[in-house]
């Protein structure tokens, strides 16, 4: 697994070269546009909620608002993935014709099975994790509070969570290859590599972008920050799994 995890990880250096040669640009200017028409009213209603709860002298409103973010920001991750998923399939079709030099007639109706193929994944992969993240808190909540034991604990869910985000990414470059729904799972799970590296980038940033460094110094303009610099990372992030579905496809032939 370990060869895997960093052939991925020098995958999306690989992507900003790949990026460049084939002049990905409007796809890029899809995804900033996109994203915008999606993180533009959560900006807003942030800034309102912020000033409403604010005027309200009960400390219970502003927990459950707090709460209900902290709900949000918990899943954004995929949610993004979600939302993006027409940016990065066509993205990805593009690498890959521009890898292999296969090309296949534009089709809107391809187009809507591949967004909903993406779909299916993501919130597959959502479930897994969260229910797997559940179980390791259960686990965590029983066993004594020692330091090795929570870091443990920490680093089995970084692992679990960066996998599932890995897999979501990597299937984007699976379906441009035409696998289908139970090739890709059986992939990935021979390969695992592949995702947790893929998945550990990504991840990473959502990591970042939670700091309060950021929140302090863009207000409220950090919840379309973090929204546009993970889905940056993810829009490299396919551009890096299409990369590597090319050349492990040139290995095992």
């Amino acid at each position: 697994m370990m060869p895997e995890l960093f052939y991925s990880l020098k995958a999306y250096l690989k992507s900003l070269e790949l990026f460049i040669r084939y002049h990905l640009y409007k796809y890029l200017l899809l995804l900033f546009l996109l994203l915008l028409f999606f993180a533009f009213p959560v900006v807003i209603f942030d800034f309102f909620v912020t000033k409403i709860t604010a005027l309200i002298p009960y400390a219970s409103v502003q927990e459950y608002a707090l709460t209900g973010v902290s709900i949000a920001a918990g899943i954004s991750g995929f949610f993004l993935l979600l939302v993006l998923s027409p940016v990065f399939s066509l993205v990805s079709e593009e690498t890959g014709k521009r890898l292999t030099g296969v090309e296949y007639r534009f089709s809107p109706a391809q187009l809507v099975k591949d967004v909903a193929r993406g779909i299916k994944i993501t919130l597959r992969n959502l479930f897994y994790q969260y229910l797997l993240v559940g179980l390791v808190s259960i686990v965590l909540y029983f066993l004594p509070e020692m330091k090795m034991i929570q870091l443990a604990g920490s680093v089995l869910i970084f692992i679990v969570t960066a996998y599932f985000y890995g897999f979501s990414i990597l299937d984007y470059a699976m379906e441009n290859l035409r696998m289908t729904y139970d090739e890709s799972v059986d992939f990935v799970r021979s390969h695992p590599g592949y995702a947790l590296g893929l998945g550990s980038i990504y991840y990473a940033m959502i990591g970042v972008n939670d700091w309060k460094l950021f929140s302090d110094a863009l207000g409220h303009l950090s919840v379309y920050w973090s929204a546009f610099a993970e889905a940056l990372v993810a829009f490299f992030g396919v551009i890096a799994a299409s990369y590597i579905m090319y050349t492990y496809k040139i290995k095992s032939t």
